[in-house]
């Protein structure tokens, strides 16, 4: 599936309206693993879930509102005819991004969307090293592609696992 990365920093009209989409799906990936676990006595709101949002429509608005000034945050975008399938929010500091919020749309899984955009988004850290917070269920999904670019464990939270990509071991 060719998927083009677009920054997106100030969701308007359609891409607005993909984003919703593709973001509301974020929580059911959650739950899913989390109950997928054996774990059905806690919600979302009982886990520590550092960067990762809530599905509910206030906080999919509060995090795409969040990015309609241009400074050091932005959505990684991927693109398929002109709608987008799947996103990455991006917060840059000094010599390093934080990936978080990572979800690829539902009919599109399972063709190599996310592995694209997490390359696409790589490309772009310019040398920086990178910390990417991927859920459980995209841990088990992702387990070859974080070995194939040597990526280091940092640390877990009950719903989502922390790694670093340094940019040498990610440099074509």
């Amino acid at each position: 599936m060719p998927v083009i990365l677009r920054k997106v920093t100030a969701p308007e009209g359609q891409d607005h309206i993909d984003l919703t989409k593709t973001f509301s799906e974020l929580k059911e990936l959650i739950i899913s693993d989390n109950n997928h676990n054996g774990d059905n006595t806690k919600n979302l709101d009982d886990y520590e879930t550092s960067s990762v949002i809530e599905n509910s429509a206030e906080a999919v608005e509060q995090l795409l509102q969040s990015y309609n000034e241009p400074q050091s945050r932005w959505i990684a975008s991927a693109f398929f005819n002109d709608r987008i399938i799947g996103a990455i929010t991006v917060e840059e500091s000094t010599g390093q991004l934080k990936l978080s919020n990572f979800t690829v749309r539902q009919v599109t899984r399972d063709r190599g969307v996310g592995h694209r955009l997490i390359d696409l988004t790589l490309a772009e850290a310019a040398g920086k090293a990178v910390l990417l917070e991927l859920t459980r269920d995209q841990n088990v999904r992702m387990k070859n592609w974080l070995n194939q670019y040597s990526a280091e464990f940092v640390s877990n939270t009950p719903s989502t696992s922390l790694y670093k990509i340094v940019p040498s071991e990610h440099e074509d």
